[in-house]
């Protein structure tokens, strides 16, 4: 007998993770990724409650936003869940962060974003110093990294800048607090962990190359030993 995709839903919940998500709180999970694209744990209270949730359904959202062409991302080590609208092109992109980047992002987010993955990714190889997993920078220490990595710079306004950090950090990749000095370039940013999995190394390398720069050595993988199989 065929049945309604509620009747479904609800019948899947009662099988995933520890059965305690029901389909109204699968409704809000569902609509708050749709709305935000981000779940992340340490966030908040509030966030920590959602994402607790969601990986007690998590197959069953993947499959749920699988069907209107999305795709959710976990990155566990972060505990943190990310949804991507459908990308540009086809194939098993999806998993490599390439295709994600290129989906529905202006260019000076691109590489904003890009440059705050090169400079946490120096943070993490010791060459710049964390703190509680954040990466302490300057308005102007991103615009510089902006323009030597990629080419590009941000936007001359100080409004323009405001709303481009503002969507940065709605996706969790950086965070900040709106003083007197709002867009100014002496503005003092924290690079978040998330930033490492909504930039894959691959979607790194490859916007590093489409430009004509050279990967950097931090990137490459340290060769193998002498005399390894």
């Amino acid at each position: 007998m065929l049945q309604s995709l509620a009747q479904y839903i609800e019948q899947r919940l009662a099988t995933e993770g520890a059965a305690t998500v029901k389909p109204a709180r699968f409704a809000e999970l569902a609509g708050r990724l749709l709305a935000s694209g981000v779940v992340w744990r340490e966030h908040s209270r509030p966030e920590a409650a959602l994402y607790d949730d969601a990986i007690q359904c998590e197959q069953l959202l993947r499959e749920w936003f699988a069907c209107i062409g999305f795709v959710l991302v976990h990155d566990s080590d972060a505990r943190l869940l990310r949804l991507y609208p459908p990308g540009e092109g086809g194939g098993d992109e999806e998993e490599d962060g390439v295709r994600r980047l290129r989906a529905r992002l202006s260019r000076d987010f691109v590489a904003a974003v890009i440059a705050l993955r090169f400079l946490y990714t120096e943070a993490l190889t010791g060459r710049r110093p964390l703190v509680d997993e954040r990466l302490a920078i300057s308005l102007e220490e991103l615009s510089q990294a902006v323009v030597s990595l990629l080419a590009h710079k941000l936007p001359h306004a100080a409004s323009e800048r405001m709303a481009l950090l503002r969507d940065l950090r709605k996706h969790r990749v950086l965070h900040f607090v709106e003083g007197d000095d709002a867009g100014d370039m002496q503005m003092g940013l924290a690079v978040l962990r998330p930033v490492m999995s909504f930039v894959s190394d691959e979607a790194l390398e490859e916007a590093l190359r489409l430009v004509g720069r050279q990967v950097p050595a931090l990137l490459k993988p340290a060769p193998e030993p002498e005399g390894s199989a």
